[in-house]
């Protein structure tokens, strides 16, 4: 399941957000996994590089704890892999901590760069405060109108302005039209697809993603965009040229 669809605006999770902890060291994930859960957080571990990778292409998360040395890789290579993701914070947490590699990791992108050993409150209290301005700043992004063409919609509203026409789309055709225009090019499989729509895992014999996705079909101007089927895989969002 593709990570960004957790921006579409469905109902809050009961967390403040996922954060990804990438460290090698047993003892230092287990007390990472406290400080995240302390912060209110669900706790997510990669222990190398490609574990992290892995995760990273499977789902998005909220924010990034990084040690630089992984067994197979000087973490901060990960921050460009971040990076090709979208705009997920990164606190480096590392024993390397003189003032290069301070300015290295900060220039490469990372948000912090805290030395190791680390005090658990000071960072739960870190990790409690990049979430709640992530959370605001995704707030702020989603009540901002999206638009394609003579296409317009905004998310906050579930309003859909097409030239000077305007109609007001039910939930889960909002929230389900919000994906395909935050997403425009991607392929967006059924499970992400009812997941963000409708807060819930797809399963063989759902159609609810069809109907969705044909409901959608017959509100959008073909001379704007497409909804093209992916056989086996789901469904990505076209944009005509010139759009």
């Amino acid at each position: 399941m593709r990570p960004a669809l957790r921006d579409s605006p469905i109902a809050a999770p009961a967390t403040f957000g996922d954060v990804l902890c990438i460290d090698d060291d047993q003892v230092v994930q287990i007390l990472l996994e406290e400080v995240v859960r302390l912060a209110g957080a669900a706790y997510h571990a990669a222990r190398s590089a490609a574990q992290a990778k892995d995760l990273l292409v499977a789902r998005r998360f909220d924010l990034i704890l990084l040690d630089r040395r992984l067994p197979d890789s000087d973490g901060l290579l990960l921050i460009e892999t971040i990076r090709q993701r979208g705009d997920c914070p990164v606190i480096v947490l590392s024993e390397m901590g003189c003032p290069q590699d301070r300015q290295l990791g900060i220039g490469l992108g990372a948000t912090e760069y805290l030395t190791k050993p680390f005090n658990p409150a000071e960072l739960s209290m870190r990790i409690r405060l990049i979430l709640e301005r992530e959370k605001r700043r995704l707030e702020r992004a989603r009540d901002a109108p999206i638009t394609l063409g003579h296409l317009s919609y905004s998310p906050a509203a579930r309003r859909l302005r097409i030239g000077s026409v305007e109609t007001y789309l039910p939930p889960a055709e909002g929230r389900m039209l919000y994906l395909l225009l935050t997403h425009q090019g991607e392929v967006l499989s059924r499970d992400d697809l009812t997941l963000g729509a409708c807060g819930r895992e797809w399963s063989p014999g759902d159609r609810t993603a069809d109907v969705l996705i044909a409901r959608l079909r017959k509100k959008l101007p073909n001379d704007i965009a497409e909804i093209v089927t992916v056989h086996r895989l789901g469904y990505v969002l076209t944009a005509r040229p010139g759009c």
